[in-house]
């Protein structure tokens, strides 16, 4: 009886949402129209009742692929529709993310990132496997979503279109839906690049939202946040709280803040429970901020933008945002690697209204903007596409693998020939790419891996430098979602000197490889690997995300018949041969005054303060990245002897324009 009244709860539900009353429209257009244009104010349902309808409707007879730019989403809707289906998760609903998938052959709806449909289109290229692709957040406009709908386009041609004629087949014999979805777009902006697609318009379930704006503008947002939480929180009737804040760090430091000014409420005050949300954080973790609080605690739920579309918390009443927002960029050079640059920065207007919108999902909501309305009318309307601020190489070298040409390709917004052809240049040094463009053995290899195609690089050099195991270790910790080793300012000189005993004098790298071999020596059990990383001042987090990533590099070795097990012991010149056959790009030369100068470029490094090469000198070091602040700082790095960087140079001429 319980199954089955909570199986009529949710069919209640499903019909109950504003978008229910357009099925049987929406069907027939998407089974019309090759493409569909879907504008839905959040709350509609879209992105979890449109697969449902095609499925149940029979219009598609297929799988269908539902693009979600954030990995987050991607399983939270997954297990959301599974649920709604009344199946268990990776049956007939799953998901696929980097390094984490729960889907079968029986999987008729997938939810995942846009990057992983674009790694599947390596071994699918038409994406034959699938009937009908969503591509929902579309304003959003990251890197992979915007190959993800250029690549669309080609496909339709060649599934829908004439050239399928050309090759013998049916027009209809396999032909792909695609469905454009989001809660804010340009639709006419979309519509024209698929030769004006049909839009329809689903109206939302929102309820009215007040806005209060501050009198000055807030130099100090984590500040400002805090009080208005309190002030929400002692004056205002029950309700969660969600504060948007720019990143990680912004979160964690207002975390320790709230938690502080709580523990000094008069006795009696209600209490709080306070809920993180952003993209590095594990599952297990994210999850929490769904789980209502208590009776008689306010939730208070510190997020990213992560939590502006399709993730909906419930019990959220009052919104407060901060006006910012974490935007990288990317530098590039014309030789060389660029340097990216993580700025917060101002958020765009449909970010606000998003953002707004979040605390009138369940009933009457309130929104506490800590900016002036008039900072509010002079933000831009929507942001900057992210294909025209990011670096390309790894996308090109996907795009190369599927036998397309970024420069060939119809892009919505095109990105700069200083950046494609710093992104050719990086892949020619690697050699993924032949003097002539063409793809390579190697470069179809790296590839094939879901890193950067540096790290890609690197775990096949450790093949002929006989170090896969060791590599392996540290390209996980490099992919990992959190950094190994924890900033704080209260207790860094004590984790300075605990953590000191894993430093190695030539750097990072084989610090951090240190740390793993230390961590995977100490046994299996969770509460003693907890214990163990508190008192080493290391990141658990880090290094439970680095263990999974291993294992799956692992079972890709093995897929491949790469030997992952074969190690340098303790000899690390092995292993920073590999590091430098990957990073040579990222390679720089000690200067007289103690900075370093790019070997292929002419920026100005110096060693980020919290690298173990901090305070040494070396004549040559390899980096895992550059960050642009006031200066430009390598972090993950370590020394290498010059010759390495000598021996791996090729000489080359720069790709040919034209």
């Amino acid at each position: 009886m319980a199954i089955s009244n909570k199986t009529t709860g949710i069919r209640q539900q499903r019909e109950q949402l504003p978008i229910a009353q357009g099925k049987d429209a929406i069907v027939r257009e998407i089974s019309t129209n090759d493409v569909t244009i879907v504008l839905g104010e959040t709350g509609s349902g879209k992105t979890t009742q449109i697969p449902q309808y095609l499925i149940e409707s029979n219009v598609i007879n297929g799988r269908i692929a539902v693009t979600q730019p954030r990995r987050v989403a991607a399983t939270s809707l997954a297990a959301r529709v599974s649920q709604e289906q009344g199946k268990p998760l990776g049956s007939l609903v799953g998901y696929s993310v980097r390094f984490d998938e729960k889907s079968s052959h029986a999987t008729r709806i997938k939810y995942l990132t846009d990057g992983m449909l674009l790694r599947e289109m390596m071994s699918d290229p038409l994406l034959e496997r699938y009937s009908a692709v969503i591509v929902d957040e579309a304003h959003e406009r990251t890197l992979r979503t915007d190959l993800v709908l250029a690549s669309l386009k080609t496909i339709l041609k060649t599934r829908n279109g004439d050239i399928a004629k050309k090759a013998g087949k049916q027009v209809g014999e396999n032909p792909l839906k695609v469905v454009v979805m989001s809660a804010t777009l340009d639709a006419e902006k979309f519509s024209l690049f698929f030769d004006n697609a049909k839009t329809l318009y689903v109206k939302g379930r929102q309820h009215p939202v007040t806005i209060y704006y501050t009198t000055t503008g807030q130099t100090d947002y984590l500040d400002a946040a805090l009080r208005t939480f309190f002030q929400i929180h002692l004056d205002q009737p029950p309700g969660d709280v969600l504060i948007f804040l720019p990143g990680q760090e912004d979160i964690e430091n207002l975390n320790s803040s709230i938690r502080t000014h709580a523990a000094r409420l008069p006795i009696g005050s209600p209490d709080i429970v306070v809920r993180t949300l952003y993209a590095s954080l594990p599952n297990e973790y994210q999850s929490k901020v769904f789980t209502p609080a208590p009776q008689g605690v306010r939730k208070c739920i510190l997020a990213t933008n992560i939590a502006e579309t399709s993730i909906t918390i419930p019990g959220v009443k009052y919104v407060i945002d901060t006006g910012k927002h974490k935007e990288k960029r990317h530098i590039s050079a014309a030789k060389g690697r660029g340097a990216d640059a993580l700025l917060t920065v101002d958020i765009t207007k449909s970010s606000a209204v998003q953002r707004a919108g979040r605390a009138g999902r369940e009933g009457r909501g309130f929104c506490y903007r800590l900016y002036t309305e008039e900072s509010f009318n002079k933000m831009p309307l929507s942001s900057e596409p992210e294909i025209l601020r990011t670096d390309l190489t790894t996308a090109l070298l996907q795009l190369k693998c599927v036998g397309q040409d970024m420069e060939d390709i119809d892009f919505m917004d095109r990105p700069d020939d200083v950046a494609f052809h710093s992104s050719l240049q990086t892949l020619l040094f690697l050699g993924a790419l032949d003097r002539h463009r063409g793809l390579t053995e190697l470069g179809r290899q790296m590839a094939a891996f879901p890193l950067d195609s540096e790290y890609s690089a690197i775990m096949l050099a450790s093949i002929s430098f006989r170090c896969t195991s060791e590599i392996l270790a540290i390209l996980s910790l490099m992919s990992a979602s959190s950094p190994l080793f924890p900033d704080s300012s209260t207790e860094r000189e004590a984790a300075s000197e605990v953590r000191a005993k894993f430093g190695h004098a030539s750097g990072d790298h084989i610090t951090w490889l240190n740390v793993m071999r230390a961590y995977d020596e100490y046994g299996t059990h969770s509460a003693d690997r907890r214990a163990w990383c508190r008192a080493n001042f290391v990141s658990e987090r880090a290094l439970r995300d680095a263990s999974d990533i291993r294992r799956q590099l692992q079972d890709m070795c093995e897929k491949v018949g790469i030997d992952w097990q074969v190690s340098a012991g303790q000899d690390v010149a092995p292993i920073l041969q590999s590091l430098a056959k990957g990073l040579l790009l990222r390679s720089a030369l000690l200067r007289p005054d103690g900075t370093y100068k790019q070997s292929f470029g002419s920026l100005e490094i110096r060693i980020h303060p919290g690298s173990a090469l901090a305070d040494r000198r070396s004549p040559a070091i390899v980096y895992n990245e550059l960050v642009t602040t006031t200066r430009t700082y390598a972090r993950g790095v370590s020394a290498i002897p010059k010759a390495y960087i000598a021996s791996l140079s090729i000489p080359i001429d720069a790709p040919q324009t034209t």
